[in-house]
């Protein structure tokens, strides 16, 4: 599969994980967007865009708001001048994502630790070890074959 369709695949795996109920690393993300998730039983308690900190940062003080302008105007100049690489636009994504899944992965598979079958903790592991394995060759694929 291509990277792009790798990231969508992790971050689903991630948003599913929460919403059954397992911590993960993904929860101060959607905590950062104003989604509130109880943990006993699943439910989605809250959800609040407008009020939370990634809307404040982007609209509350401008200041994300002219970093978004910035940053875009920077995009479309370079797009004309042909100037840079489209993979260092990519890289920060990729960066954040494999440091997701990564904290993903070590707190479920704690989490199934916790039930004391070896053999749970053991499918749970080779599932996130050849997951990870595909993402990073997925990876190399992209940003080796540039």
């Amino acid at each position: 599969m291509r990277l792009g369709e790798w990231v969508v695949v992790l971050i689903t795996m991630m948003v599913f994980l929460q919403f059954v109920g397992i911590p993960n690393g993904f929860s101060p993300i959607l905590s950062y967007f104003g989604i509130t998730i109880d943990t006993t039983t699943s439910e989605l308690i809250s959800s609040d865009l407008a009020n939370s900190g990634f809307f404040g940062y982007i609209f509350g003080d401008g200041i994300g708001i002219l970093l978004i302008l910035l940053g875009g105007g920077a995009l479309v100049i370079g797009l004309f001048a042909k100037s840079y690489d489209t993979s260092l636009v990519i890289l920060p994504l990729v960066v954040v994502m494999a440091g997701l899944f990564v904290s993903t992965s070590w707190t479920t598979i704690l989490f199934v630790k916790t039930f004391g079958q070896a053999w749970i903790t053991a499918l749970i592991s080779t599932i996130f070890i050849a997951v990870g394995i595909a993402f990073v060759w997925s990876c190399v694929d992209y940003f080796a074959g540039r």
